[in-house]
């Protein structure tokens, strides 16, 4: 197939979801990608991606294109707003035309995230097949961060932006031909909200070790994410605040491992009470492999816990909230322990630390289920029947039945 994959932003280390579907796709199809660089690192990244010999656009979006962007309908969502591309719009359907003229259409036209809908303007048909990946549904993260979130001024953003979320996700929804979300809960929630039935679950990949890790006998945890994120800031407070005290009570020598891409300024505990804050490591995966178990104390979430894949691919068993737990397909939940209290949490944590059998087999489990079913090669294959419209959303295998 050719096609043109559209996104917000360069496909990094950190936007884990675009990067592995574009290597799953690079290899099977003709693929051009038109990306927003927003900064230097992105263009950077965009220009490693035109080096392995992909055809790529990038269109910079600074701070003056910011600026322009915010101009028109105040009553659109921020997060659109601030996307507004005119540039990236005119030279994705210019891609379209000519492609068209030359006797080369593409097959389908690939737009990631509310923010890609917005840079391409994605409610004016582009003139090809149009999948657009939603990846998550925004509405209800605002409504869960504005019930949830500890700081009062991001609590009034989430307030602010929900509803005319809502409308947008709604109107970008009946614009596309096939629309694709990364978990169940999100396929409902934009249902809930008003968008048509055409809404297919194709949830995140992983890249599974050969075989799960040899548990480590040390009492080490792990906590993983984009440490910027105000969700994983929300998890990583009540874990120090609540929930480490207690495993730290019954176990003096347990050590935790805090890693992950842009660590808040507050983020001070690193050096004491057994924590260590690893900023920015070029890997994750061999840090989880460190650790005897991985937390996942989400206090609010949408779509899938890419942390609790990473460390199941890894073999190393899970403590998870009932919120981390809700984005998974329902057969992966049986790996992971849950705790929805603060001291339930830490007890399974606690437990973990100490039977060795339990560990062992919660982790060998969890990783089995991810190396057969959630592949990046699996996630691409069902985007390749919606690029071709061979199947109807609704035919295609949906993950609670993997």
């Amino acid at each position: 197939m050719r096609l043109l994959v559209i996104l917000p932003y360069a496909p990094s280390a950190t936007r884990v979801r675009s990067r592995m579907l574009l290597e799953e796709l690079t290899r099977r199809h003709e693929v051009t990608l038109l990306a927003l660089a927003w900064n230097t690192s992105d263009q950077e990244t965009l220009a490693a991606w035109r080096e392995r010999g992909l055809d790529v656009v990038a269109v910079p979006h600074g701070r003056a294109d910011q600026l322009r962007a915010l101009a028109g309908d105040p009553r659109r969502p921020l997060q659109q707003m601030v996307a507004t591309a005119p540039l990236l719009a005119r030279l994705a359907r210019q891609r379209i035309s000519e492609a068209a003229r030359a006797g080369r259409p593409y097959d389908a036209a690939h737009v990631e995230h509310l923010r890609g809908a917005a840079a391409a303007d994605l409610t004016t048909p582009l003139g090809v097949r149009t999948v657009f990946d939603a990846v998550d549904c925004l509405a209800a993260l605002a409504r869960l961060t504005r019930r949830h979130n500890p700081n009062l001024l991001v609590r009034g953003v989430a307030a602010f932006e929900e509803g005319r979320t809502r409308r947008y996700e709604r109107a970008l929804v009946a614009a596309a031909d096939a629309v694709t979300v990364v978990a169940e809960r999100d396929r409902l929630a934009l249902l809930q909200g008003g968008a048509p039935r055409r809404i297919t679950v194709v949830p995140n990949g992983v890249a599974a070790s050969a075989r799960p890790a040899a548990l480590t006998a040390a009492p080490v945890a792990v906590f993983t994410g984009k440490l910027s994120y105000h969700a994983n800031q929300a998890a990583l407070r009540l874990l120090l605040r609540d929930i480490w005290p207690l495993v730290r009570a019954a176990e003096p020598a347990a050590r935790l491992l805090v890693a992950g891409a842009e660590p808040p300024g507050w983020m001070q505990h690193a050096g004491r009470d057994g924590v260590e804050l690893v900023a920015n490591p070029a890997e994750l995966a061999p840090l989880i492999a460190r650790a005897r178990v991985a937390l996942a104390p989400t206090v609010y979430s949408v779509g899938i816990q890419n942390k609790v894949l990473e460390a199941l691919a890894e073999g190393v068993p899970v403590v998870a909230t009932p919120s981390a737990l809700a984005g998974l397909p329902s057969a992966a939940r049986e790996f992971v322990l849950s705790g929805d209290t603060p001291a339930a949490f830490a007890a399974a944590a606690i437990r973990l630390l100490r039977d060795d059998a339990l560990a062992a087999n919660l982790g060998a489990a969890g990783h089995a289920y991810v190396r057969r079913h959630l592949t990046w090669s699996a996630a691409a294959v069902a985007f390749e029947a919606l690029y071709a419209g061979t199947l109807a959303p609704a035919s295609l295998p949906q993950p609670e039945v993997a």
